[in-house]
C-alpha cells in the first residue's frame, strides 16, 4: 500500500511538472522575440553594403563609432517622442545624418556628409533587418 501511495505521488507530480511545462512553452513560444543589437555584426553589414568610395574613407574604428551615436541618437529621439516633446523619427534620417555629422566632426573626424549618409542608410537597413524598426507588438 505505501508503495502504491508513493508511486501515484510521483506519477501525479511529474503529470503536474509536464503541464505546467508545456503551457509555459507553449507561452514563450508566441511571444516576439526582442532584437539584440551588435556592434560587430552591425559594422561588418553596414562595411559590406557600403559603396566603395565610402568605405575608402571610413577604417572600421571610425565606422563603429559612427554606428554607437547613431544608434544613441535613436534612442534619446526615440525617448523624447514618447514623451511628447518634438524629436526627430527615424523615418528624419537627413536631419539624423546631419547629427551625425556634427558630432564626428566636433569630435575631429575628416569625414564627408555623403559617407555619413550611406553609414545612417546602412545601420537602418540592419536595424529593420534584425527586426528593431517599427512598432511593438503587444500581447
Amino acid at each position: 500500500m505505501l508503495l502504491l501511495t508513493a508511486v501515484s505521488s510521483l506519477l501525479t507530480g511529474f503529470l503536474v511538472a509536464v503541464g505546467v511545462i508545456g503551457r509555459e512553452t507553449s507561452r514563450l513560444g508566441r511571444q516576439r522575440r526582442e532584437p539584440v543589437w551588435r556592434l560587430e555584426e552591425a559594422a561588418m553589414f553596414v562595411a559590406e553594403n557600403l559603396p566603395y568610395n565610402a568605405a575608402s574613407e571610413l577604417d572600421p574604428l571610425e565606422l563603429k563609432e559612427l554606428l554607437r551615436w547613431h544608434l544613441n541618437q535613436l534612442q534619446f529621439s526615440e525617448s523624447e517622442s514618447e514623451s511628447g516633446s518634438s524629436g526627430a523619427s527615424v523615418a528624419d534620417q537627413q536631419g539624423s545624418s546631419q547629427d551625425l555629422y556634427r558630432e564626428a566632426r566636433s569630435k575631429g573626424y575628416e569625414i564627408t556628409k555623403p559617407v555619413i549618409q550611406e553609414v545612417v542608410d546602412g545601420h537602418l537597413r540592419y536595424l529593420a533587418i534584425i527586426g528593431a524598426l517599427g512598432i511593438a507588438q503587444k500581447d
